[in-house]
């Protein structure tokens, strides 16, 4: 049976004087706010739970907005001060867990306090890693997703839909691997491109991602040709509060972007790849990601070797050898720049049937490094009979 207290006087400070003893002896497991009243748009609750950072434990914080979570993480002071900041202020209900007992602080309409007292509803701590606490770097639940189709009104995936799910988290997770490894690390704020953005599940994915789960200030812009579908990604947009991205209806080339700290490209069929490549080198971006599909123009252009016409003599042979050519030397030409490239296999989707994805992180150039890139280009250039290949007659050197 619950037990209650409502003398006004000490309630608040004898229940924060519960908290700090649940933390000093370990009994703690979670802390959860509620029913807010603050001026924050969106804002509903925030959950605390402890775990473990680099074998220290520490207090995540999960900010829950309608469309959106933000994480916080902080020591186990700074996670008490906010409670005792935001309990009868902003929030009019505290919820802590212990493995003692369950505890309640809650404030009627007039801002005047009680407490409960229950029975414990966990028996045990249970800190988890700090890269357990989610496996997923999209929410199923986030608004943003049903709009676009994905998921239904409860926040399910839908069952003809998990496919593109699971490639727009992989994605995710792939982008947020490529940030911490680059300068943007240390940014406060970015600009994306996204070019080919389509039907947009990847270019919102990424900007709520960056903004609302990594904190990180980003203005995201899709380039799309397809008129319809640039209109209804702005309508979109526009529903779920996503005032930094923006759509606009044109191609690579005719686009005015003069300034992006990431480009992506993963519908850019056969040398539009290579017009992407060129604009991100042309404005310096520090991360590339492409998806590239339909390398036709290095096969109208390849010429196999007399000792390999037997092998490669089969038409989806020599479709894959082309298609291998073209990104091998796209990757050599990032490298030629200054950029650190990796190549590997992507979940497959329906923008590529060639499972290939190439990033490119933005490191230092030299001249050294680009000679010597250079040579190894027209080496495999000349090997295959290359004496055209689209993406250099875009580029001329840039440092």
């Amino acid at each position: 049976m619950a037990k209650e207290q409502n003398n006004e006087r000490d309630v608040k400070s004898d229940f924060m004087e519960i908290l700090r003893g649940s933390l000093k002896e370990n009994t703690f497991v979670k802390f959860t706010l509620g029913k807010y009243r603050g001026n924050e748009d969106g804002l509903e609750n925030i959950y605390i739970n402890p775990v473990k950072i680099k074998d220290e434990v520490k207090f995540a914080l999960r900010y829950k907005y309608k469309t959106r979570d933000i994480y916080k993480n902080h020591t186990s002071d700074e996670a008490v001060n906010i409670i005792s900041d935001e309990v009868g202020k902003n929030f009019l209900y505290g919820g802590l867990f212990t493995t003692t007992n369950d505890y309640v602080l809650e404030y009627n309409k007039k801002r005047v306090p009680r407490t409960y007292t229950r029975k414990a509803s966990f028996s045990r701590v249970e800190i988890k890693e700090h890269n357990r606490i989610k496996t997923r770097y999209i929410d199923s639940k986030d608004k943003y997703l049903n709009l676009l189709g994905i998921t239904n009104l409860k926040g399910e995936v839908k069952g003809d839909k998990y496919d593109k799910f699971r490639q727009v988290d992989k994605f995710i997770e792939i982008l947020n691997g490529l940030i911490e490894t680059s300068s943007l690390a240390d940014k406060n704020e970015i600009d994306v491109i996204d070019f080919g953005s389509g039907k947009s599940y990847l270019t919102f994915a990424v900007y709520n991602y960056l903004n609302y789960k990594l904190d990180l200030k980003t203005r995201v812009t899709g380039i799309e040709q397809r008129e319809d579908l640039a209109l209804l990604s702005n309508d979109i947009s526009t529903a779920v509060d996503f005032n930094d991205l923006k759509f606009i209806n044109s191609t690579i080339n005719d686009n005015k972007i003069k300034k992006a700290d990431v480009v992506i490209a993963l519908h850019a069929c056969d040398t539009a790849t290579d017009d992407a490549i060129a604009k991100a080198i042309a404005i310096k971006s520090e991360i590339i990601i492409l998806a590239p599909c339909c390398q036709k123009y290095v096969r109208k252009h390849l010429h196999i070797p007399e000792e390999l016409k037997g092998v490669f003599k089969h038409g989806i042979l020599e479709e894959h050898l082309a298609s291998f050519i073209t990104d091998g030397l796209r990757a050599l030409v990032l490298e030629s720049y200054g950029y650190k490239t990796k190549v590997f296999e992507f979940i497959s989707g329906d923008h590529t049937s060639k499972n290939i994805m190439i990033t490119a992180v933005r490191d230092e150039f030299t001249e050294d490094n680009y000679l010597k890139k250079v040579v190894e280009i027209e080496k495999m250039k000349a090997q295959f009979g290359l004496s055209d290949f689209y993406l250099d007659k875009l580029l001329t050197k840039t440092k």
